[in-house]
C-alpha cells in the first residue's frame, strides 16, 4: 500500500536551531527518489518554510499555515486557501483595542499576495520579538488600522502575548468562534510568550491531508509531530509518531514516541522503517 508521510517542522523535522540536520535531508531526499511519499505539514507560510526546506525534493503539495493553504511546492502556487470566518477576525479586532496587553498578527489575502500584518503604534515585546526573527520577510505589512485589512480575506491569525490574557481573550471571543480551531500554545524558539492560534475548521492539517492524499493516491498516511496542532492529524492518520520533545499530551495520543528532533528522529524512523 502506498504510504504518505507528513511531518511537522518546527520541533519535528527541523533542528532546535530550526534548520535541517544532514542526515534528514539525505534521508527524505533517499525516500522521494525511491518513489517514496512525503511532503509537510506546518504552522509558516509557504515563503517561511520554503526557505528551511530548500534542499528537499519534495514533489506533493505542501500544506502551510497550519492546514489554512495547500501548496504546489514546485510553483509555489496555492492550491487552496480556507478562511477565517469574518466574525471570528472581527471579534478578536474588538477584543485587542489599544488598551490590550496582547495583540494579533493576521495571515491575509491583500494586494494579490499573502500578508503578515500587524499595527505598529500597538505592538507589544511579544509582536516584536516575533518580527524580529523575520526581519527580511517580505510579506510582512505593518498596517495603521484594521480597516486597511478585508476581514474575509485572513485565513489565519495569532495572537501573542502571556498566557493568562490570552486565555482570558479565548473566553472573552468564544462565541464568535464558531467554525473555527483554536489552539494556546508556547512558542518554542522563544519560552514564556504564547500563541492563541485561530483557523477555519477546514483549514486544519487533518482536512489538509485529505487533499494530499487524493493527490499523492496514497492509501496509509503516517505523520510525525510535536504540538497541539499536530493532534487533527494524528487523530486521522493510520499511524501518529510524536518526538520525543513533544508536548505531553502530544506523547500522549500519539502511536508512538521517537527519537527527539536535536536527534534527527524523524529521519531515524524513516531510514528504518521506509527506506529498509
Amino acid at each position: 500500500m502506498p504510504t504518505l508521510y507528513v511531518s511537522d517542522l518546527d520541533g519535528t523535522l527541523l533542528l532546535p536551531d530550526g534548520t535541517l540536520g544532514e542526515r534528514t535531508v539525505a534521508v527524505v531526499n533517499a525516500l522521494i527518489a525511491a518513489g517514496g511519499l512525503f511532503t509537510y505539514a506546518t504552522a509558516r507560510g509557504y515563503e517561511a518554510s520554503s526557505r528551511v526546506t530548500g534542499q528537499l525534493r519534495l514533489e506533493l503539495p505542501v500544506i502551510t499555515y497550519g492546514g489554512a493553504v495547500i501548496v504546489d511546492p514546485r510553483s509555489g502556487v496555492p492550491r487552496y486557501a480556507a478562511r477565517v470566518p469574518g466574525a471570528a477576525v472581527e471579534a478578536v479586532l474588538r477584543a485587542t483595542d489599544a488598551a490590550s496587553p496582547v495583540q494579533p498578527i493576521l495571515f491575509a489575502s491583500h494586494g494579490g499576495r499573502d500578508r503578515v500584518c500587524w499595527r505598529p503604534a500597538h505592538s507589544t515585546p511579544s509582536v516584536e520579538s516575533y518580527l524580529g526573527r523575520r526581519a527580511d520577510d517580505p510579506r510582512l505589512l505593518p498596517v495603521t488600522d484594521w480597516r486597511e485589512i478585508d476581514p474575509d480575506q485572513v485565513f489565519f491569525y495569532a495572537v501573542l502575548g502571556a498566557h493568562e490574557p490570552l486565555r482570558q481573550l479565548r473566553e472573552t471571543i468564544a462565541d464568535a468562534l464558531d467554525g473555527c480551531y483554536v489552539t494556546l500554545t508556547e512558542e518554542i524558539y522563544a519560552r514564556g510568550e504564547y500563541w492563541l492560534e485561530v483557523g477555519s475548521l477546514s483549514g486544519t492539517k487533518a482536512a489538509a491531508l485529505d487533499t494530499v492524499v487524493a493527490a499523492a493516491g496514497a492509501d496509509r498516511v503516517v505523520c510525525f509531530g510535536d504540538n497541539l496542532n499536530d493532534l487533527p492529524m494524528f487523530e486521522v492518520a493510520d499511524e501518529s509518531l510524536a518526538v520525543a520533545n513533544a508536548l505531553e499530551e502530544v506523547i500522549r495520543r500519539a502511536t508512538a514516541v521517537i527519537g527527539a528532533n536535536s536527534a534527527e528522529g524523524v529521519a531515524s524512523w524513516l531510514s528504518d522503517h521506509a527506506l529498509s
